[in-house]
């Protein structure tokens, strides 16, 4: 009986320790910071607790800005308090970029950085060098997207993309696998249809058609042959071709856009299904109406786009009209030369 107390006693002056050490965050310990100066000046700190700090002059934190906060997480500052020299530089804010696993968190003047960007993205022009100048960083590169790189993959009626999350940018050989909703397939008939992305292109778009299942689980065929529909349905500014057996393909007219699906089926109701519509997707410009221009009729452009029209020679440079093409809207610059065109003629 003595021999179960003692055991019993022990356990619960153990049990206590045990559970003061795994309950209990440790406290932080005043920083050393070197050329700074911080506040509040404590011997030690709570899990959570901030503390704020500055630099002596010709000093600055090694985080953007001349003052910085650190936090107290489980005995250590996060991150770690740290005046540099003013000829330092932290690390360089580049989008679309992956850094190496040996990244600092800060540079010596005189200091080069290598990056490498993310899949789907380049550097322009082959630079991938930025080099710290007294404390900024020059010929920083610029990561754009990759030629052969796509961007989302296009929205299909009655369909999800079940095998990858959603991204700007996909690099090129990139599948995606859209699922059709219950009750409808693909034009092959099947539940699901992947697409790659090939030198900057997806490939051909799925559709999802109704077909509903019969009662014995089995599902009926979900469109007959496009001849039973009878005549082929009309799209304004569209050109409508028969592309196989069971389906008809829609394509637009140049300066209009596609919205809905890009084939037709009929249904074995002998209706088609949804007729896509060909909306304008451009801008005019009529040059005749700019004096300075030399005219050359009504020039037209697709959204997005960006033309170059070329003044008349009465400029010590060869001069343009900026015109940008934007939802169907045409803003258009003064006459700019080269370099003023560099530096934003638009703006």
């Amino acid at each position: 009986m003595m021999r179960l107390s003692y055991s019993s006693f022990a356990l619960l002056v153990w049990l206590p320790g045990i559970l003061n050490a795994q309950g209990t965050p440790e406290l932080c310990s005043v920083p050393t910071l070197l050329n700074g100066y911080l506040v509040p000046m404590k011997n030690s700190y709570q899990q959570h607790e901030k503390i704020t700090y500055a630099c002596e002059n010709g000093y600055k934190p090694a985080v953007e800005g001349w003052w910085a906060e650190s936090v107290c997480r489980n005995g250590q500052w996060s991150p770690q308090p740290l005046c540099i020299e003013n000829s330092a530089c932290t690390p360089p804010i580049i989008t679309n970029v992956k850094f190496k696993e040996d990244s600092k968190s800060w540079y010596k003047n005189g200091s080069k950085k290598w990056v490498t960007c993310n899949e789907g993205y380049s550097t322009k022009n082959f630079h991938a060098t930025a080099l710290c100048v007294n404390g900024n960083w020059t010929n920083v590169p610029v990561c754009e997207k990759s030629k052969d790189a796509c961007t989302e993959p296009p929205q299909i009626a009655y369909a999800v993309i079940i095998n990858k999350e959603h991204q700007e940018v996909f690099p090129g050989d990139s599948e995606v696998t859209y699922q059709c909703k219950d009750d409808y397939v693909t034009e092959e008939g099947a539940k699901n249809k992947s697409i790659f992305c090939i030198a900057g292109n997806w490939t051909e778009n799925p559709t999802c058609i109704y077909s509903p299942e019969s009662k014995d689980g089995n599902t009926k065929p979900a469109f007959v042959p496009v001849e039973n529909c009878g005549e082929f349905p009309i799209v304004e500014n569209g050109l409508v071709e028969k592309s196989e057996t069971l389906a008809l393909r829609v394509r637009c007219q140049q300066f209009y856009k596609l919205y809905g699906p890009e084939k037709v089926v009929c249904y074995n109701s002998n209706k088609w299904s949804a007729i896509p519509t060909c909306k304008a997707n451009y801008c005019s410009v009529n040059t005749n109406a700019y004096l300075d221009l030399i005219p050359a009729g009504v020039k037209f452009m697709t959204n997005g786009e960006i033309v170059e029209l070329e003044c008349k020679d009465i400029f010590l440079f060869t001069n343009h009209r900026v015109v940008w093409c934007k939802n169907g809207k045409a803003t258009v610059s003064r006459c700019c030369n080269r370099w003023q065109i560099s530096t934003g003629c638009l703006d």
